[in-house]
């Protein structure tokens, strides 16, 4: 489990903008390491986790783009059926809501990897620290 800061970049939700958003950070020599797209109407909520999150922040300041920081926690599971009711259980029994998550599973690997970004960081990673 890790702490990593989440980028949430706010954006017209129209053709061509998400490319926008990687040239910047392509141009910025900055890698995304994990992404979630959440969109309505006329505008869409990308979230990234990012190689090096100063020079994201400077790259999509110059470039114009409003955004907010998030610290989130970086989880690995088993990727198996009941591997994230476990997590979940765990962190409702703490008090910790979780208010999204995002991932995917490598199933070459056997493990699944989320991004949790939840009520209490504090108390959510010594929890998923035992």
């Amino acid at each position: 489990m890790e702490k990593r800061t989440q980028l949430s970049i706010a954006m017209e939700n129209a053709p061509g903008q998400l490319g926008r958003l990687c040239r910047v950070l392509t141009q910025a020599d900055v890698n995304i390491r994990g992404m979630c797209v959440s969109d309505a109407t006329d505008v869409s909520v990308i979230r990234v986790l990012v190689s090096d999150t100063p020079a994201a922040e400077q790259a999509l300041r110059q470039a114009g783009f409003a955004f907010t920081l998030q610290e989130v926690l970086v989880v690995t599971l088993d990727d198996r059926p009941g591997a994230l009711e476990d997590l979940a259980v765990r962190l409702g029994q703490a008090g910790v809501n979780v208010h999204y998550l995002y991932g995917a599973a490598n199933g070459a690997e056997g493990k699944a990897q989320l991004v949790l970004r939840v009520s209490d960081v504090e108390t959510a990673s010594e929890i998923l620290s035992d």
